[in-house]
Parts: C-alpha cells; structure tokens; sequence
C-alpha cells in the first residue's frame, strides 16, 4: 500500500484517533511560536484534516491567505470541509515537487508530517524554495524524534521507515541548505524547529 492510499484510507477517522490530551494547547503553541505575518501568505504542508487552521485563522487577517497541502485528497477535503473559510484554499500535492512559484509564501509549516514527505535534504530544500528571503519554515512534532520513530515503527508498512532526524541534526541540514536564525527545541513530546530563508 502506498502512503497517499493510507491516508487516504485513514481521512475519514483520523480525527477520532487516540492523541495527546493536551494536543490542541501545544498546537497552539507550536503555531504561536513560529511567529506567522498576520497579513501574509502561509503554507500549510501535510495539512491532514487541518489540526492547524483554527489556530492560523484565529491569528491571520482577512487579507491573509493559508494554503492547506496534501498529497492524501480526502484528508486535503476533510480540512476544507471542517474549515469553511475564505482565506483557506487547498491543493492536493506531492511536498518534493510543489507545483508552485519560488518565493511566494511568507510562512511554511510542516506539523506533524516531515518523516512521511521523504528525504529531510530533498523535502527542506523545496519547502525553502517556494519561501520568499525572510520567510520562515517550521517544523513540528507532538513527540520527541526517538518516541516518533519508535512509534512510525510499530505501525507497519508504509509508514514503518519514516523517520525523524533530532532537531540539532534537521537544524544543521537546513544552514547547509542557506537556512539562519535556526531554532530546534526536542524534549518528551515536543520537537520544534524554525528557521528564516536567507537571502541570495
């Protein structure tokens, strides 16, 4: 079984599965800690069901425009569904080849999907790509990167081989990508990085 076939597969109850029960406070956080333009234009990358755009929208202004991605197209539909929204618009897509122009979002975040897109070299470098200098990317988890893996592991195919870089080790691939002002925070139950697209 491929991946957008298990998710896919997954959409319509992947909301009822088992989490954290502090979920929503640290997606909250993870949202308030990556700083988002409230007026600009935001990738939202593995979107899933849309764990994150109550928390964008509740910040974001009316001019704002997310962006909500997936490569799985009943979760991309869940997201729009749950969250009717002018700002919000969605788009089913590959994140190792995004079908859109370089340096045309202000913001990409990538929460709770980065082991599942691939190559942390390839995947950072193209989520880079389509940032504006300045903009900022941020990568988030609900675990630290050893309990994800642990956990990718105990699922089975497909998803058994994703795995997670330590914080430290991604913040080191996205400086040699031309990333600064790099931030990583991995402790139990939270990994966090954020990094600022330099200029050319």
């Amino acid at each position: 079984m491929n991946k957008r076939r298990y998710f896919n597969d997954l959409a319509s109850r992947w909301d009822s599965l088992p989490t954290a029960p502090d979920a929503w406070q640290r997606t909250a956080c993870f949202v308030d800690k990556m700083r988002v333009s409230d007026d600009g234009r935001v990738l939202d990358v593995g979107c899933g069901t849309g764990i994150l755009v109550e928390h964008l929208t509740r910040v974001l202004r009316p001019t704002a425009r997310l962006v909500e991605l997936d490569l799985a197209e009943r979760m991309l539909r869940e997201s729009l569904r749950a969250h009717p929204d002018a700002r919000v618009s969605g788009l089913c897509a590959d994140a190792r080849c995004l079908p859109l122009p370089s340096d045309s979002f202000d913001a990409v975040l990538c929460f709770g999907v980065l082991p599942h897109l691939g190559e942390p070299e390839v995947v950072t470098a193209e989520l880079l790509r389509v940032l504006h200098s300045g903009g900022t990317l941020g990568v988030g988890h609900l675990m630290d990167s050893q309990e994800l893996n642990a956990f990718h592991a105990g699922l089975g195919p497909p998803v058994a081989g994703d795995h997670l870089p330590p914080a430290s080790v991604l913040g080191e691939i996205l400086r040699r990508a031309g990333a600064v002002s790099v931030v990583t925070e991995e402790r139990a139950g939270w990994y966090f990085v954020r990094a600022v697209k330099g200029g050319r």
